[in-house]
């Protein structure tokens, strides 16, 4: 059991640092100041019910029982999952470098990978077949010149980044939930093949249920953990230009995919590219950006980059709240639709893609172009109308 946790840390420190972490109303940084003046999470464990957390009302903080922090650990062991606490070595180093990192962190995979070279690749989760089919290559790509890419495990962008990765290398991926907890749904395989392969990592509790207020902190710890960014198909105001105003601020190089201006989709990337991003068709974009004096020679951004983003991870941004709201399609003809782009694809990659069968999504197809819904070519390409 010893081995799964920090090196020289028995169960008893373990249960003292998540009782502090696990406290309602200690965040990272009140955790940090209370270790930085108490030495030991036992000493601002003691001290801790004669703290006031609210003056208004009075009230004191309130460590969870030792009972509940020791249901934690052994749940967490039983799924041969570890804790990462900060202030020992096998803590990520980037992480460490956040006024606000996270104090403890439950891991389930291979903890090594999480100090190892990696790119983040976010993007859209409404993501066309075009944003997928570059999302899963530049992530084998990257992967094939053993770099990892981390994301969100989200629909989209972000599952196509982790399938890409996993053909030849690792991913990571920084969930909004506890290790358990499988999010969304039809990623059971997936999660399970990087948990396999590659690692997970989340700051919440086992058990803990997705809430749209854990995905801010999740972007956080993707921007954190990365050695850059590169956006595909983040719309205005998205959660993912949010996750790489997180990265920019950490330091790390911004890249994106250049995308239609007609997509709605791509114009917070294409932005990006407008104010000093890495314009990025390939691992060869990003490769020459990642030297050990990367912190100091990427390229500036113009100062109005982000104005329009509320940079706080404490923001709950729309596409967060969609994301816990999000529910599948209503229809195949919407499923169809929202994998088109102005750029053609063809039908066969739309076929393989769906879980229909090809005779329903031929027929939806034809019923789509008689409503002017989208526009197919001859040579057996479709596009949205």
């Amino acid at each position: 059991m010893t081995k799964m946790i920090s090196k020289n840390l028995s169960i008893q420190k373990l249960s003292s640092y998540l009782r502090l972490a696990r406290t309602d109303g200690i965040g990272a940084i009140r955790f940090h100041q209370l270790l930085k003046k108490y030495h030991t999470p036992d000493a601002a464990l003691d001290i801790l019910p004669s703290l006031l957390r609210n003056k208004k009302n009075s009230t004191y903080f309130s460590p969870p029982p030792l009972s509940i922090i020791i249901e934690e650990i052994e749940k967490t062991f039983e799924l041969q999952g570890q804790f990462l606490i900060h202030g020992f070595d096998d803590y990520p180093a980037l992480l460490t470098q956040l006024d606000d990192a996270p104090p403890v962190l439950t891991v389930l995979g291979n903890a090594g990978f999480l100090h190892q070279q990696n790119i983040a690749i976010v993007g859209a989760r409404n993501a066309s077949m075009h944003g997928i089919r570059i999302a899963e290559s530049l992530a084998a790509d990257l992967a094939a010149h053993s770099i990892g890419v981390t994301s969100g495990l989200a629909r989209g962008i972000d599952q196509a980044a982790h399938k890409g990765a996993l053909y030849t290398g690792f991913t990571i991926a920084a969930i909004a939930c506890g290790i358990d907890i499988v999010y969304p749904t039809e990623h059971e395989k997936l999660q399970k093949q990087i948990a396999d392969k590659g690692v997970i990592i989340s700051e919440f509790p086992f058990g803990t249920s997705p809430q749209a207020t854990h995905f801010p902190r999740r972007n956080r710890l993707i921007a954190g953990l990365c050695h850059g960014c590169v956006v595909i198909e983040a719309a205005l105001n998205s959660g993912s230009l949010i996750t790489s105003k997180l990265a920019l601020n950490y330091n790390k190089p911004i890249f994106a995919v250049p995308g239609s201006p007609l997509d709605p989709r791509c114009k917070g990337s294409n932005n990006l590219i407008r104010m000093g991003a890495v314009l990025t068709e390939s691992a060869l974009d990003i490769i020459p950006e990642l030297s050990p004096f990367i912190t100091n020679n990427h390229k500036p951004f113009k100062p109005d980059l982000f104005t329009d983003i509320e940079p706080s991870i404490a923001t709950i941004d729309k596409q967060s709240m969609d994301t816990i709201q999000e529910t599948t399609c209503n229809s195949i003809e919407d499923e169809i639709i929202a994998l088109l782009s102005t750029t053609p694809i063809p039908i066969d990659l739309i076929i393989r893609h769906l879980s229909y069968s090809a005779t329903e999504i031929l027929s939806t197809i034809t019923l789509l172009e008689i409503n002017n819904k989208i526009i197919f070519q001859h040579n057996g390409y479709i596009l949205t109308s």
